[in-house]
This record gives C-alpha cells, structure tokens and sequence, in this order.
C-alpha cells in the first residue's frame, strides 16, 4: 500500500492513491475519500475509481497561494455529514495533514504551536512551509475557528 498513514481510528492520511490503493483502503473499511486537490493537478480525476469501489468521494480543491478558513469549515462538514472511515490525500499529503490538523484544532481549541505539534504527529512539518505556517497562525489566533 502506498503511503497511507493511520493518524487515529478510522482516519487515513496520505498521497494520491493509486487504484491499488483504494482497493485496499475499501477492504480496509474506508467509505469516504476526501481529496485536497485542484481539479487540473492530475489528467483525471479519482472520483470514478472511487466510487466504483462503492465509496463516497468528497473534493475540497486547496490551493497553498489562496488559502480560506471555509475550506476548514467544508471539511468539518463532510466529516459530520459522510461516514467514515476516511481517507484524506492531496498531491504529497500536506494540504490534507494542513485541514485536518486545523479541523482538529477548532475542535479542541488548540494554540498555532499545538497544531503543528499535531501535523507533525502525522508526519509533516508545516512550520517549514510558509504559506502554510501563516495560514495555521492566523487561523488558530481568531475566535471564530
């Protein structure tokens, strides 16, 4: 299997998968895949490949130059509305550890420096991304996340 790191029960987190990689993702109990991409990042989509192995398929596009806290609130969303288990992937990984670490800290009300001591839990350091780093400061300081 490609990547793809368990960072709690029943939450996925990794690259793009490969067909081989949903199959076993399916065996292993996930129904819904959430990718992070741009639509014009890969010659086609996931979602048909997705789907025909009867999981849901959820597109949150995130691009790092126009980052938007309602991208957090869209992935709050489909984690309350789709069921589980999930995986999210975008091209390396880092965008979907980026929300998810951001989702979580809305949750629990943790600091910019707990949020990336969680992303890096999951395997990436993204106060060594600036776009990244400034998104989760600024998101974690306003009350409204």
């Amino acid at each position: 299997m490609n990547q793809f790191k368990q960072i709690e029960e029943g939450l996925y987190l990794g690259a793009q998968p490969s067909e081989q990689d949903l199959e076993e993702l399916r065996r292993r109990g996930v129904r819904t895949v959430v990718d992070f991409r741009l639509p014009g990042e890969t010659p086609a989509s996931r979602e048909p490949m997705v789907r025909a192995r009867g999981m849901d398929y959820v597109n949150i596009p995130v691009n790092k130059a126009s980052l938007s806290v309602d991208q957090v609130d869209l992935l709050v969303r489909t984690m309350e509305e789709k069921a589980g288990p999930f995986l999210f992937h975008c091209a390396s990984g880092a965008r979907a550890a980026m929300l998810l670490a951001l989702a979580e800290a809305r949750k629990h009300h943790w600091t910019a420096e707990r949020t990336f001591k969680e992303a890096q839990r999951m395997g990436f350091d993204l106060q060594g991304m600036p776009e990244f780093a400034k998104f989760i400061i600024e998101s974690t300081l306003k009350t409204s996340l």
